[in-house]
């Protein structure tokens, strides 16, 4: 049983008309996902993306002296920000050894995605990465926390 509607391109990449989607992926759902993005947005708006990113990253990196995951220099180990919706307090704590983890705004998955296996091993497990202290399912980079406006739900301690 099918409930997307039919391809309006025959091209598009994303439904099942276009490419097999009845195969399962390996990947988790959430990489699915950015990949998909990834088609939406084309490479042109994803170089863009991550030449900015980079450019960030390297600004924060430089403001607090962080050279990798072992070497945070004077990165916050704990941030806390507030949630919009109910003014509940979140802490998010650095990831202070080499790690797996990508971060959970759409576009660092997007550009996750469209970098190669050498980046996966090489230049994601040192990206300044926050975890949520209660559960540890939150992911935020960096550059992401810093950014304005900082990512949804989330809002600045003055």
């Amino acid at each position: 049983m099918k409930f997307a509607a039919p391809c309006f391109s025959g091209g598009c990449g994303l439904c099942a008309e276009c490419d097999n989607h009845d195969d399962i992926s390996d990947k988790p759902e959430h990489l699915r996902r950015a990949d998909d993005l990834s088609k939406l947005i084309g490479s042109k708006l994803i170089n863009k993306i991550t030449d900015d990113y980079n450019s960030n990253l390297k600004k924060w990196c430089n403001k607090y002296d962080y050279r990798c995951s072992e070497d945070i220099g004077w990165a916050p180990t704990i941030i806390s920000k507030y949630k919009k919706i109910n003014n509940e307090p979140v802490r998010l704590k650095l990831i202070q050894e080499t790690h797996s983890s990508i971060c959970d705004d759409p576009w660092c998955k997007v550009m996750f995605v469209n970098s190669s296996e050498r980046l996966h091993t090489s230049f994601y497990p040192s990206i300044p990465i926050y975890t949520r202290v209660l559960d540890g399912k939150l992911k935020l980079c960096g550059p992401c926390l810093a950014r304005k406006p900082t990512p949804p739900e989330i809002i600045k301690i003055n």
